[in-house]
């Protein structure tokens, strides 16, 4: 979508076409004038009253002028890293000769990976920018996500820069997070090396380091979490196995990402406990089943 003389909230990418608000791309619009044609309940309503409550670009306010025409690539979930790859990474290649504006708190180690792919960007402080054209992006479909990783297979990740001295089973630990992160995980190590898998904390991994490993990696345990994402980079036929606090954590987008990447991807929800807790005889039973010969 192709808006003139927008306003842009540069905070969190609300934008205001005269009498029209967008929020979360061009996923959630609503009329300021005409109130019966907004939605009157669940997210879409609750997301903009929320946001109403808060600053809205005013046209008559004195504001900073962006000349010319950009590409929003400012949405309020950015910061993370399933965002990252499955809405903001397809579409900057969808359109890769465009001016796209990212926000101030993207993550460094994003903003590098998109200078790497000689991405035009410019990086936007909280304020209210006029924009004279702005495109507002739709949300990828499944394939445009696969399109991005078959381009960047191609073009960036290749087999002579794989990460050396890694083996190619791993555990995705989320012990310096606060959610969901296993209380018990120190218990679950030695079932985990019996079976040959190394520990990897992904914080402060680069992108491209991310890329690399994941190439290489052909069985996968971990809890509900971003580092799931890059299931997208391994093997076609790799297993996944994820620990969930519930069976419907997350609204199954990691069956999705393993759909795409063609891998064997199962699902472990621990027994009921106030914490987040997995018992390691149920690893032990299902790593097991993985790799009989151990």
């Amino acid at each position: 979508m192709q808006i003139q003389q927008a306003y842009l909230d540069a905070q969190d990418g609300l934008v205001r076409s005269s009498d029209w608000l967008y929020f979360h791309g061009n996923h959630f619009r609503w009329n300021l004038i005409d109130p019966h044609s907004n939605p009157t309940n669940r997210e879409n309503f609750n997301r903009f009253t929320q946001r109403l409550s808060g600053r809205i670009p005013d046209p008559t306010a004195k504001t900073q002028r962006l000349s010319g025409h950009f590409h929003l690539g400012i949405h309020p979930h950015f910061h993370s890293y399933y965002h990252l790859w499955t809405e903001l990474i397809p579409q900057v290649l969808t359109q890769r000769g465009s001016h796209w504006l990212l926000p101030w708190w993207l993550p460094v180690n994003y903003i590098v990976f998109l200078q790497q792919l000689r991405i035009r960007l410019t990086v936007l402080h909280p304020r209210i920018f006029q924009c004279d054209s702005l495109t507002i992006p739709n949300k990828p479909s499944l394939q445009g996500i696969t399109r991005s990783v078959e381009y960047l297979r191609q073009n960036y990740l290749s087999s002579s820069n794989s990460c050396t001295g890694f083996t190619s089973r791993i555990y995705i630990s989320r012990r310096r997070v606060k959610r969901r992160h296993l209380q018990n995980e120190q218990e679950l190590l030695p079932v985990l090396d019996r079976y040959g898998y190394r520990i990897v904390e992904l914080e402060d991994w680069s992108i491209e380091r991310q890329m690399q490993l994941f190439s290489g990696v052909t069985h996968v345990v971990a809890p509900h979490g971003a580092g799931l994402t890059n299931a997208l980079w391994m093997p076609v036929g790799g297993k996944v196995l994820e620990i969930r606090p519930s069976y419907v954590s997350g609204d199954f987008c990691f069956s999705e990402i393993c759909a795409l990447s063609f891998l064997e991807h199962e699902v472990l929800v621990p027994t009921r406990r106030p914490t987040f807790q997995l018992e390691p005889a149920l690893l032990a039973e299902r790593l097991q089943s993985w790799h009989p010969k151990v």
